[in-house]
């Protein structure tokens, strides 16, 4: 198996999240092969392989690869735990009614665009065109004073790393175990993933909610230690190309 890892022309790695992997797979006695654009390697890349790049050029070569990844925002078992109505809309419909801004949006389609609070028109800059009316997921806004991202690997949390907020609030970790409890009843749930958890202020007092969840094919890293890092990205590869993980150490326990 070869890890194709995304260059600038300087020949340093494209972004953190590829160096980070990076190292964690060097670590792991990974053969690792250097790209500067998708075609240069699009036809050599087996479904033995994995490659470090951005979303879309790694869906084109998951596409390649006869793979389309499914991996729902908010799954039905986790959405008690969200702390706020979720429902589906369109970008088009949200522009155009005044009266349903104030809510949260994301677009159906990976990272189309970035999910954000709607609440005037230059909310809206960047969020498609007359020929993008893109689906998408809206909740209610909700007054989110810290954020954390939980790693899944083979249905254990790896790690949870704070990416925003204030440093005075703190996850209630009962929350998140029910949380982690709840997504490990999920039929074909991914095997490297991560869910996202917040503390909202809420009738005057803290609470700890279920944000969403994302695929770990092509996922940020937020601190998390490089080794498990590459882990998780090879957890999510080798479930959706049906292969054995060679990083997959558990069995030697």
């Amino acid at each position: 198996m070869i890890v194709y890892a995304k260059i600038r022309n300087n020949g340093d790695y494209h972004s953190p999240n590829i160096s980070h992997a990076v190292s964690g797979f060097r670590e792991m006695g990974a053969e690792i092969v250097k790209y500067h654009l998708i075609d240069e390697i699009y036809d050599i890349v087996t479904n033995e392989d994995i490659v470090l790049d951005y979303i879309d050029q790694v869906q084109t070569v998951l596409r390649k690869l006869g793979v389309m990844p499914i991996c729902e925002d908010y799954p039905d078992e986790l959405q008690k735990y969200m702390g706020r109505r979720i429902w589906r809309d369109t970008i088009d419909s949200i522009n155009s009614s005044p009266e349903k801004w104030g809510v949260f949006v994301k677009p159906v389609r990976d990272k189309a665009f970035t999910g954000h609070v709607i609440r005037s028109p230059k909310d809206l800059v960047g969020c498609g065109n007359c020929h993008e009316n893109y689906e998408v997921l809206c909740c209610d806004a909700v007054d989110i004073k810290r954020e954390w991202r939980g790693f899944m690997i083979y249905d254990e949390l790896a790690d949870i790393r704070p990416y925003q907020g204030d440093y005075h609030y703190h996850f209630d970790a009962g929350v998140v175990d029910r949380v982690i409890d709840a997504f490990r009843t999920i039929p074909n749930r991914p095997m490297g993933c991560s869910i996202d958890f917040a503390v909202i202020e809420k009738d005057g007092a803290g609470q700890t909610i279920f944000l969403e969840m994302n695929d770990g094919y092509a996922l940020g890293n937020y601190g998390l230690a490089p080794i498990k890092y590459a882990k998780l990205i090879s957890a999510r590869w080798s479930q959706l190309l049906n292969r054995e993980d060679e990083f997959d150490f558990r069995k030697y326990r």
